[in-house]
């Protein structure tokens, strides 16, 4: 247990710092191309080499969630696969139905070939991701034996302040029009902490970090769709709330879906 310990705060702390040494070495090597920098790669990519060092280190290869188990699975992928297209819907409609939308273009064929680039463009970023967060940081606080809250704060607190360095410094100015780099720091805790909840439960009830990987895929892609210009735009009274990404009602509905998730895997295991 005290190992165990141990390696979740070498974990933690290497998360934490990973944007940091990323905007360092971006300091020194200036002449890089934006958005794409060195200093990205290592914020991304750190968390997962300490989380696999570790494994090696401590021979563990328990809980890794590297097999898919979809055969035995098949609803807890659906559920992952439609979770954020629901809540997108049910937001959108909302906004629809009140004239809550200032601008709508809707192109069946364009909007699936837009998801299909964000998903694909964002697949090996969510592999990374989801392997150190739900790959090795959840299955280790399960181990470590925390109650589910105390699990899904942790973990989502990590989650989010890993992009402190991505808000605070990646992002270009331009992605700030409306809110500071600071708030939107706030904000994506906010929601990643309500996330958290559903992440972590699909991953319990499916065992694998690859329905974490789709939904994550899923869930980026609809949230590019919905910033891209041209395509829809709220009201700035109505986004606040309606906002199917950082809204206050799309956080609300995460974070029920995910204790409903947390309820129906109790029930099932209580089931078996």
């Amino acid at each position: 247990m005290k190992k165990l310990k141990k390696n979740i705060f070498i974990f933690s702390i290497v998360t934490l710092t990973s944007g940091w040494i990323g905007v360092f070495i971006d300091n020194i090597l200036t002449e890089q191309p934006e958005g794409n920098s060195l200093g990205m790669l290592i914020w991304l990519v750190l968390p997962f080499l300490a989380s696999i060092i570790l494994r090696i280190t401590s021979h563990d290869r328990k809980d890794m969630g590297v097999k898919p188990n979809f055969l035995n699975n098949f609803k807890e992928y659906l559920l992952a696969i439609c979770i954020y297209p629901f809540v997108t819907a049910i937001l959108i409609g909302i906004a629809l139905i009140l004239g809550c939308i200032e601008q709508y273009s809707f192109n069946l064929e364009s909007l699936i070939s837009l998801a299909l680039f964000y998903a694909l463009a964002g697949m090996l970023k969510n592999i990374f991701e989801e392997f150190s967060w739900r790959g090795y940081l959840t299955p280790k606080l399960i181990e470590l034996g925390i109650d589910n809250w105390k699990l899904y704060f942790v973990s989502g607190l990590i989650w989010g302040l890993w992009h402190s360095a991505y808000y605070l410094v990646f992002l270009p100015d331009s992605y700030f029009t409306s809110t500071s780099r600071i708030t939107t720091l706030f904000i994506g805790c906010i929601i990643m902490m309500c996330w958290t909840v559903m992440y972590v439960e699909i991953y319990r009830l499916t065992k694998s970090v690859w329905a974490c990987v789709l939904m994550h895929m899923i869930g980026n892609s609809l949230t590019a769709i919905v910033s891209a210009d041209g395509y829809i735009s709220l009201t700035p009274n109505s986004d606040i709330w309606l906002n199917p990404t950082n809204g206050i009602i799309s956080m609300i509905l995460y974070l029920s879906i995910g204790i409903l998730l947390k309820k129906y895997r109790l029930q099932r295991s209580e089931g078996k």
